[in-house]
């Protein structure tokens, strides 16, 4: 079996095997080299998980907004967190929002993991929600206890929250539209980044390749006050009412990516604190695409587009020659989709779109009796309007030349003087080649069974490995295949010498079977064995009867040198019968 697996081990070598291609290893500049043998931060997954639990604010009115936030610092991903927590009955609890990311510490990653719940206190008093455990990577984790003040006094700070900014909540589908998470300044006018933007709801998917990150003054409740601002393009694949939200982590001073930044802020120094915000949920209503009006070319474009007029690299070509068509997009806004027209297919050019979204074309003219380019259609949807637009691309005329190229083929001259005519071969007398089917070799059944060829080599190696394994470990079976084979050849020459009337080789063929037959149970030689060593694979019985006294006589006629051989030539006929009934009775044995 070992050389079965070595076999397969040298086969799936790259590059050993006739069909496998080359591998080229990819160039390493010496920089690459170097930065891949500094050491990678490793992911502490080993330290204690430290959980902490408490409310924002922990001090509120009636009526104000508070969240119970519990983070759990360096938990893995198995985290059994409870359905239900243990809360006094004046405050209730709504849907938990979960959040994770990797924060780093110098030489390391350490996992946070962070749950969030909005409290609804429904009388004045003191709080407490007493400590729990919950199960962290098969460990048990105690929260600690947290306790929240509702009074009737003048409000305190706010609860940190993000704010949802959607430019539109009334939509078609597959229209894309921006939307902007912002994080207000903290007092001292101190801006923090966000980390782990992520966006909660089905019916839609988010364009990161639009991903804006800025610090800027807006507008919050009638005061301006620098934010840091996220924006990215969403786009519905739903129709029906959406729901939106966001969540992320305010990151300090870990900021990702290009941004920009406008008006004097602060970003403060330190550690980063980590904590984990989400947003209001914003309500879309998403509407079809109508289907009256829609062209056949409509191919998804959805936008206020303003198509220039075409033109032409150059209007005098020759058949064949390509010649390239571009057309100006203008877009009204940055919050549409485009998508480029799809070319007709004709029967005099071939059209061939450049690099997609350009609206850029190679058209190659097939004949000189074209006098215009194809037009091209294209629509799009509006929707400001909230009706489709035809905006295709006109003709344009050309003038294509055959100039340089062969216009006839050159035909066959008959020699009129001569009177002979073009005429036809005579038919073949004989046959050529047949087959017998027109499919192409790679479908037949024949390449497949090759296949399988390589297939049924390794399994017959495999069969072969395992039954050469079970005779080394039972030797006894080879000796007595060995014995049997050679049993039928000496008693054939005992049969044979018999005819003959051979004494002295019916005497040394019957002892050599005698002795082949016992053999291997001894595990020896037939030439080692003795007399007394055959009686002892016969019983008792028969050790004591007519076949141990036919055996003695056997083996004392072989080793007297044939002294008996006439006598027993003469009784021989009897005697055969007594020998083939011992053989008989040891070959059982085998």
């Amino acid at each position: 079996m070992r050389f079965v697996y070595c076999l397969i081990s040298i086969l799936a070598l790259p590059g050993f095997a006739p069909w496998s291609r080359a591998q080229v290893s990819p160039h390493v500049s010496p920089d690459q080299a170097g930065r891949l043998q500094v050491p990678q931060p490793v992911v502490d997954v080993s330290s204690p998980v430290v959980a902490t639990a408490a409310f924002d604010p922990p001090i509120v009115r009636i009526g104000q907004r508070v969240f119970y936030r519990v983070a759990l610092e360096g938990a893995g991903e198995s985290i059994q967190w409870p359905g239900t927590i243990s809360t006094p009955p004046q405050l209730k609890l709504g849907p938990v929002e979960q959040g994770r990311l990797m924060e780093f510490l110098g030489n390391s990653f350490r996992p946070l993991a962070s749950f969030l719940y909005e409290v609804h206190p429904s009388a004045v008093g003191l709080y407490t929600v007493p400590s729990y455990e919950v199960m962290v990577d098969g460990k048990p984790v105690q929260i600690p206890q947290a306790t929240l003040e509702v009074n009737t006094s003048a409000s305190p700070e706010p609860a940190r929250r993000l704010i949802l900014d959607v430019s539109n909540t009334n939509v078609f589908l597959g229209e894309p539209f921006r939307v902007r998470v912002l994080l207000p300044a903290l007092p001292g006018n101190q801006i923090e980044a966000l980390r782990e933007v992520q966006f909660n709801g089905d019916g839609f998917i988010s364009d990161l390749s639009s991903v804006r990150q800025a610090v800027e003054m807006v507008n919050l409740n009638g005061s301006p006050i620098a934010a840091y601002i996220y924006e990215i393009t969403l786009t519905p694949i739903q129709a029906g009412p959406l729901t939106v939200s966001a969540q992320a982590f305010a990151a300090g001073r870990e900021f990702f990516g290009p941004i920009s930044i406008t008006g004097h802020v602060t970003i403060s120094g330190g550690p980063t604190h980590y904590l984990f915000l989400t947003s209001d949920a914003d309500q879309l209503n998403v509407r079809p695409l109508p289907t009256a009006g829609q062209p056949r070319n409509f191919n998804g474009s959805i936008g206020t587009f303003t198509l220039g007029a075409p033109q032409l690299s150059t209007n005098q070509i020759q058949v064949g020659q390509p010649v390239r068509l571009t057309v100006a997009v203008r877009v009204s806004g940055s919050l549409d989709r485009l998508a480029p027209p799809t070319p007709p297919t004709v029967s005099d050019w071939e059209i061939i779109p450049d690099n997609p979204p350009d609206f850029s074309f190679t058209l190659i003219p097939l004949t000189d009796a074209v006098r215009q380019t194809p037009a091209i259609p294209f629509s799009y949807f509006d929707p400001t309007n909230g009706n489709y637009v035809d905006s295709t691309i006109p003709s344009l005329p050309v003038t294509v030349t055959s100039e340089g190229l062969p216009t006839e083929l050159p035909t066959a001259t008959v020699d009129v003087a001569s009177g002979s005519s073009l005429k036809l071969s005579e038919l073949s007398s004989s046959t050529g080649a047949s087959i017998a089917t027109l499919a192409a070799p790679q479908l037949r059944a024949t390449p497949v069974c090759f296949q399988f060829i390589p297939l049924l080599a390794i399994l017959g190696l495999w069969r072969w490995d395992r039954h050469r394994r079970f005779l080394e470990a039972h030797p006894d079976i080879v000796r007595r295949r060995r014995a049997r084979r050679q049993l039928r050849r000496e008693k054939s020459r005992l049969r044979d010498a018999a005819r003959r009337g051979d004494a002295a080789a019916v005497i040394r063929h019957a002892a050599n079977a005698l002795k082949i037959a016992s053999a291997p149970r001894d595990a020896a030689h037939p030439q080692a064995l003795v007399c007394s060593e055959v009686l002892n694979h016969l019983d008792e019985t028969d050790r004591n009867g007519a076949a141990g006294e036919t055996v003695r006589r056997i083996f004392a006629a072989a080793d007297t040198r044939f002294a008996l051989a006439p006598q027993l030539q003469s009784n021989w006929p009897g005697l055969q019968s007594d020998v083939d009934a011992v053989l008989l009775k040891l070959e059982e044995q085998l």
